[in-house]
């Protein structure tokens, strides 16, 4: 027999489990924001913006351990009165994997705003720019697609990252040879600068864009209990 306590226990950790998921969300919104702002202060040559987006991690840290704790605390009681089930515990487990890649994310970001220091006051030609404001908008598209399929539940939304990545692939290879050929252009000291420092943004922008693929990867495993065969990302 279930009492009125045990119901009101097992109503209060999904009501937590709902703040999860917005708290989850808030995370991936401090991560498309660093995407969006680096990938503007690389284009633009803004060191002040890009020293913004460094100084704007730790918020993304904090907010990573904050998750983590009330994951921790969830999963601690997982096993008295049944306040959790099943899936709920495959959700706040695959929480704490989901927070890592968003941080992660976050990371890969400030790398990219660091190169702008790096390549300052040199400005990049309007190819790159516009190559790097792509890549921008389809990593930050990618991480918002993900983290809502993975909080809703939603198998068919997170089928979509696999194919939604190769246009990010493409972008990485397309910035990589904007970098590395530069026909009839004379090699220096700030060509090759250039070159090894864009090449490093491209990885960036990649490794995020596998980031949100890791992401939608643990979907169906939170939906159904069954592990399915995952992308391999580099």
């Amino acid at each position: 027999m279930t009492t009125s306590w045990q119901h009101s226990r097992h109503d209060l950790s999904h009501a937590r489990l709902g703040d999860l998921r917005n708290e989850v969300v808030r995370l991936a919104s401090l991560a498309t924001s660093a995407i969006t702002a680096a990938s503007h202060a690389l284009a633009d040559a803004d060191v002040e913006d890009a020293n913004r987006v460094v100084a704007d991690d730790d918020a993304v840290d904090a907010q990573r351990h904050a998750i983590e704790d009330e994951c921790l605390v969830l999963l601690a009681g997982s096993g008295t009165n049944g306040r959790l089930d099943a899936h709920d515990v495959r959700f706040v487990g695959c929480t704490l994997r989901v927070v890592h890649e968003l941080e992660r994310t976050a990371d890969l970001m400030v790398n990219v705003a660091r190169s702008t220091a790096r390549l300052y006051p040199s400005e990049l030609d309007d190819a790159a720019r516009r190559i790097i404001l792509r890549l921008g908008r389809q990593c930050a598209l990618q991480i918002r697609v993900a983290v809502n399929a993975f909080v809703d539940g939603d198998p068919s939304a997170a089928d979509a990252l696999a194919d939604m990545d190769d246009t990010v692939d493409d972008l990485h290879d397309l910035l990589v040879r904007r970098a590395l050929v530069r026909p009839h252009e004379r090699i220096d000291d700030a060509t090759v600068l250039r070159a090894v420092q864009l090449t490093l943004v491209a990885r960036n922008y990649e490794r995020a864009g596998d980031h949100a693929v890791t992401i939608a990867d643990l979907v169906p495993f939170v939906v159904s209990g069954k592990r399915t065969r995952r992308r391999v990302v580099d």
